[in-house]
Formats: C-alpha cells, sequence, structure tokens
C-alpha cells in the first residue's frame, strides 16, 4: 500500500510568529515510516513545517503542495502526526485526502492529543477513520493490512451507527531496538541539519535530534508524555544509539546531537556508559550534546563522565520557584534539587537550560515572585518560560469542569503569547495573573531570551541581529532599573 505520513502544523491564525522554528527531525513519524517499510510499504513523509519554511511561510502554495503530492502519490493511507495546536489541520488535512484521493482512503491520526481524547479528535475532524491510541508502529502496519476493525488494537474509529468503539489496548513495543534505524531517507536531512539555533537551543551548529529512551521516572500532573509512551521508561541498547549518533555524524556531518529523551538520566549507569561509549568512539572529539535531565538525577560525577564526552548543555525542568508550586504540579522535586542542580552543573562546566511555567495550579503572586528570584539567582543561559496550558490525558486536564473543556480553542495552545482570556489556574482574579504573566514576559523573559540569541548566534544574519538589538535597546532606554535586574 502506498502511505503519507503528514506532520501537521499548529493553527494558521497564530503561527508562526518570531523567529522560533522547532527543526527537529519528527521521530515519532519516522518510526512509523520504518515500520511500514520493514513490512513492505510505499511511505512518503510531508512535513508542513518544512514545507512552509521553504516556501517562505506562504500557506496558499504550501497547501497546493500538499494536494498535489496526494493527487500524484494518491495514497491507500493517510496517517497525519497531531498535537493540541494542530487539530485544525489535522481535519483539512484528511478532508482533502478524502476530496482528492477518494472516500475509500483510510485516513488515521495519532499522537499524544488524538490518544488522549480519541472520540473528540474524530468529532473535530470529521473525515477521519481513526485514531491510532499510544504508540502506534505497529497498529498502523495492521491498519495498511487489515483496514479498520475490531482486530486491530490500538484504535478507535465509528461504527456505521455513529458509535464511537475503542478496541483492545495496543501494548507498548517492549525491544525498541527492533524498530530499526531511522528512515532518513524519507527526510531532506540537507534541510534537517544544516546550522540552527533550536535544537541545541541558541547554539547554531549542524545538528539534529536522537532519541535513546521512551517515558520517564515520574508522571507530573501537567505533562502528557506518558499517553504516548506509557508508564516506566523503555531504552533502545547502548549499539543502537551509538550506531545512530556514528551515522548523523559520518553520513550528514552534523557537529551536534539533541538527545531528546523525558530524561535521559533515567538510568544513571546507562547514561555513564553511553559518555565512555562515545568518548571510546571518538565522538567526542567530532560533535557536541546537550539532553534533559531531572534535577533529582544529576551529581558531580556523572556530570564530569557527561562533560569529558561532550555534553555542553542540559536542560532541566524547573517550572517554578517554591515547593508548594512543585508540590502542586507533582514535581516529586524540591527548590533545593533545583539550586543545588544549577550549582553542580555551572561546577562542571554545563550551560544550564531552566524550563519555567506560569499559570499554575493554586499559583499566588508570591510564588511568581519566588520564580522570578530564582530565574534572577540561576541566571541560566537559556530560558523557556511560558503559560500552563492543561493538555488533554494530563490530571490537570481531567480536573477541568466539563464546560471549560468543551469551549477550548486548540488553536490557542501554542508556545506564543496570545491576546484574549485564557484558563486560569491560579489563585488570582483573571485580570490579576494577566497583569502579572505579561510584566513577566515584558520584563524578564523576552529581553532574556533576546540577549541569549545575541550572545550565542554573532553569525547569525545580520538583519534579524538589528532587529532584536534594537528592540533591546528601546528596552534598555525606557526601563533601565528594570534592564539592571534582567538575568542577562
Amino acid at each position: 500500500m502506498r502511505v503519507l505520513l503528514v506532520y501537521a502544523a499548529p493553527d494558521r491564525r497564530y503561527w508562526p510568529v518570531g523567529v522560533f522554528r522547532s527543526n527537529w527531525v519528527p521521530t515519532g513519524l519516522a518510526y512509523m515510516g520504518a515500520a511500514l517499510l520493514k513490512a513492505g510499504h510505499d511511505v512518503r513523509v510531508h512535513v508542513r513545517e518544512e514545507v512552509l519554511v521553504k516556501n517562505s511561510w506562504h500557506w496558499q502554495a504550501s497547501d497546493e503542495l500538499l494536494r498535489r503530492e496526494l493527487m500524484e502519490f494518491r495514497p491507500g493511507m493517510v496517517g497525519v502526526s497531531a498535537l493540541s495546536p494542530m487539530v485544525a489541520d489535522t481535519a483539512r488535512t484528511s478532508l482533502w485526502a478524502k476530496e482528492i484521493c477518494g472516500p475509500d482512503v483510510l485516513t488515521v491520526a495519532g499522537g499524544a492529543h488524538p490518544s488522549a481524547i480519541p472520540e473528540q479528535t474524530l468529532q473535530d475532524c470529521e473525515a477521519l477513520d481513526a485514531v491510532a491510541i499510544g504508540e502506534g508502529e505497529h497498529t498502523i502496519v495492521e491498519l495498511a493490512e487489515k483496514g479498520v476493525s475490531r482486530d486491530v488494537a490500538g484504535l478507535a474509529y465509528r461504527e456505521n451507527g455513529g458509535e464511537f468503539v475503542r478496541t483492545a489496548k495496543r501494548k507498548p513495543c517492549a525491544d525498541l531496538d527492533s524498530l530499526g534505524p531511522l528512515p532518513y531517507e524519507l527526510f531532506d536531512m540537507e534541510f534537517y541539519c544544516r546550522a540552527n539555533p533550536w535544537l541545541i537551543r541558541w547554539i547554531s551548529i549542524p545538528s539534529t535530534n536522537i532519541r535513546t529512551s521512551r517515558g520517564c521516572t515520574n508522571r507530573c500532573r501537567f505533562c502528557a508524555g506518558h499517553v504516548v509512551a506509557g508508564l516506566g521508561v523503555r531504552y533502545h541498547s547502548i549499539d543502537y544509539v551509538m550506531e545512530q549518533v556514528a551515522n548523523a555524524v559520518n553520513r550528514f556531518g552534523v557537529e551536534g546531537i539533541h538527545f531528546e529523551d523525558d530524561t535521559v538520566g533515567a538510568d544513571r549507569e546507562r547514561l555513564v556508559e553511553l559518555c565512555r561509549r562515545i568518548r571510546a568512539a571518538g565522538m567526542d572529539r567530532k560533535m557536541k550534546w546537550d539532553c534533559c535531565l531531572r534535577v533529582s538525577q544529576l551529581d558531580r560525577e556523572l556530570l564530569a563522565e557527561m562533560k569529558a564526552s561532550g555534553c555542553i548543555q542540559i536542560e532541566y525542568g524547573f517550572e517554578c520557584g517554591s515547593d508548594a508550586g512543585l508540590g502542586r504540579i507533582g514535581k516529586n522535586t524540591t527548590m533545593a534539587d533545583n539550586r543545588r542542580a544549577v550549582t553542580l552543573t555551572r561546577q562542571a562546566g554545563i550551560r544550564v537550560f531552566a524550563d519555567i511555567m506560569l499559570g499554575l495550579p493554586g499559583e499566588t503572586a508570591e510564588d511568581i515572585q519566588a520564580t522570578v528570584d530564582f530565574i534572577r539567582w540561576s541566571r541560566p543561559e537559556v530560558l523557556s518560560a511560558g503559560r500552563l496550558y492543561p493538555l488533554p490525558g494530563t490530571a490537570i486536564y481531567s480536573e477541568l469542569p466539563d464546560s471549560v473543556r468543551s469551549n477550548i480553542d486548540w488553536g490557542t495552545y501554542s508556545y506564543i503569547d496570545l491576546p484574549g482570556p485564557r484558563i486560569n489556574l491560579t489563585s488570582m482574579p483573571d485580570e490579576e495573573f494577566e497583569t502579572v504573566f505579561r510584566r513577566f514576559q515584558k520584563y524578564i523573559a523576552s529581553p532574556q531570551m533576546s540577549w541569549a540569541f545575541l550572545r550565542d548566534n554573532p553569525h547569525w544574519p545580520a538583519s534579524w541581529r538589528r532587529g532584536i538589538w534594537k528592540k533591546l535597546a528601546r528596552f534598555v532606554l525606557q526601563h533601565p532599573i528594570r534592564a539592571f535586574r534582567v538575568p542577562w
């Protein structure tokens, strides 16, 4: 069967804004492609963001290219990978598939959002035939071979009368290595491996992303990662990981690897072995790398091993600046853990990437001030700060009133700050929280991120740098005292 795999785009009403790009090879979609190829199917991949970038963000031209690919390839199945902001594009893509390829083309969506709320996804995307729940590699192969039926585990679909049906739960893949290497031939790797500041954040070197495991050791109340990966952690072998690293470095000439695991330190001894294997293969002299760790997973010796093997940056989900806030979101960490992580990481000579969220359940203005104080103390090299969105499949989302869940506009679930009312989970009135949040963005997050980009990208296009410099200069002139307190 001919299968077209599409990575959908966020809502075009709100995206793109600013300069941020993902630039990741969509690993989940790539593994779907690997499974289908292994089963003998003819596969193509269409990543909407890639096509938009190549066409200077011209939506009409990019839409036409997707429609043309559907017309020329004539797939028997179209699989769409979607996050919450991509619901509208998923609906649009599945409708085009039916219009162009005929009513018999099988349309299916997968990913965190469809897996968490499959019935609602089917309602929101009327041209979808089915939703794959959880890991989809084996599900999509069975769909290609059997079609939609109760015999295919891990599905949700409509029966003839419109009644929703969920088939048996699909067990997660126990042997990740059996999925095979990623089929890079399906992607324009010159595009994905070009120098960019988005993978190893702000460090503009030729880079790509590699996943070494699935799952996390914790289940934070705001995180939807378990919806697809399940509970617990499963690992690729170190041999598999090293083959992927060598392939990326030697075949594509990358100088940086972003290990995209939820937490690469879930097994400390495995991470130490990976570091030592990187050095033994001489890869530490050819590339740098970064990763995500939980603040409770590190120690001096581990950081020394990571530094020696080429790690230059660690992303930590600090989230907030108070123990009360950490407790309310189920982090199972403390502010003492956060401060220790910053101190030890700095002592090891590794950059700190801080993830921060505002709008946590029960959050007060005092909690947010504690978060600001922590950022000023830690002075992270990279700050990623935004508003909490209750993602489908999370504990926080499940606690929302039905009246709120039924009126969510998924297009607003974006990394950018959009105007208008939002879901407010804090203890503050809406107006007060909006004021506090916007002051944080204006006086802390935006100037810090602008400066960090300029600092780490001296060779970025002059026109971009000039625009950011002008923005920063205006900020400093207009707010000299506040500028003094930005964690530059």
